[in-house]
């Protein structure tokens, strides 16, 4: 009997011979399936680069603050390491930002420069005089204050006390 129905079977199923037609799945994706799930990844794709662009600027503006802060940390440090004053000088009317960290041995020994990305303003308190702070041989500051940097409505501070704790907010 079950000989019967096989042959049956095998009677419709004439056309392939092979008994291995028979249990053949699909293999392979079709045009429409594979134009589908592009569509989909082109719009997750689309999606993801917006929301990256829109935190770009805040990026921007918290690595500015970071580099900023250590820039005036190091320079504090080496002040105390070499027994010699350290400054920072600040050039917040050029566009960009510019900073720099000097040595002053004798005379001003530029050791960096480093340009804020465009865009970002510096703005120093009056406290501060002459757009820099000058780090004594003990690490103390030459003037205390916050130094405020700014990408369109978002800022951050950067607070220098007497004692010279350098702190960013």
């Amino acid at each position: 009997m079950n000989e019967r129905k096989f042959t049956n079977f095998l009677q419709i199923h004439k056309k392939d011979k092979s008994p291995k037609s028979l249990f053949r799945k699909q293999t392979a994706f079709s045009l429409m399936e594979m134009l589908i799930v592009m569509a989909i990844i082109g719009i997750l794709a689309a999606t993801t680069v917006m929301g990256i662009n829109s935190l770009l600027p805040h990026w921007q503006l918290s690595g500015s603050a970071r580099l900023l802060t250590n820039k005036l940390r190091q320079a504090q440090e080496e002040a105390v390491t070499t027994q010699k004053q350290h400054l920072i000088r600040f050039s917040p009317a050029a566009s960009p930002v510019t900073y720099q960290m000097i040595k002053i041995d004798g005379g001003e020994q530029i050791m960096e420069t480093i340009t804020m990305p465009n865009n970002i303003t510096v703005g120093l308190d009056a406290t501060i005089t002459d757009n820099q702070i000058i780090f004594s041989a003990d690490g103390g500051p030459s003037s205390n204050g916050n130094i405020t940097i700014t990408l369109g409505e978002a800022n951050k501070t950067i607070n220098i006390t007497p004692a010279g704790v350098i702190k960013l907010q």
